[in-house]
């Protein structure tokens, strides 16, 4: 943390190699955070690049009361959710068709704590089923896992719409799971 603020601070002074050390640091994170958004190889790319020029247009706005991993990764998510209202498609819209082994639900049904890519892709499935909206919100509280209180501010809400909101999509995703099969505790 006193490394970014030492790295920001540069930054914010124009330093250019102080930023592309940011760069460096982060660039993995934002990348597996936006990885849930993209189709191709190439809008990856230009999403992870977006999110670092937004970030230097903005170095002047970050606060250091605010931990910079979780600003950025705030620009990262509005990035994400802006390419897919732009090509109208869902965060998780990459589909998994059921294959010889089995749905992918079944996957995930027989593993406790899915933490594998194939179990991500079976998360990825489930949550494709949501609105656009819950799957957000429960991929930057539970996958991302984001504090509510800065997912509130992401969104616009207050901390109890926030949380009333995640219970919703909570009761949505149980209903789901239920429909599919799954019976939860």
């Amino acid at each position: 943390m006193d490394e970014d603020l030492v790295l920001v601070q540069a930054a914010q002074a124009g330093d250019l190699d102080a930023f592309d050390q940011i760069i460096t640091r982060y660039q993995s994170t934002v990348t597996a955070m936006l990885h849930r958004f993209s189709v191709s190889r190439a809008d990856l790319e230009d999403m992870v690049q977006e999110t670092f020029v937004r970030a230097w247009r903005a170095l002047p706005q970050w606060r250091p009361d605010k931990p910079f991993l979780h600003w950025l990764k705030r620009i990262a998510a509005n990035i994400g959710l802006e390419f897919c209202r732009r090509h109208q498609r869902s965060p998780f819209s990459r589909l998994v068709q059921p294959t010889e082994e089995g749905h992918p639900l079944d996957h995930i049904a027989s593993h406790e704590g899915a933490t594998s890519g194939d179990d991500l892709t079976g998360v990825q499935f489930i949550l494709s089923h949501l609105p656009p909206d819950d799957r957000a919100l429960l991929t930057l509280l539970h996958l991302e896992q984001l504090p509510l209180n800065e997912i509130a501010a992401h969104f616009g809400w207050s901390k109890v719409k926030a949380k009333v909101k995640a219970f919703r999509a909570r009761q949505r995703l149980k209903t789901i799971l239920t429909r599919h099969g799954y019976t939860l505790e």
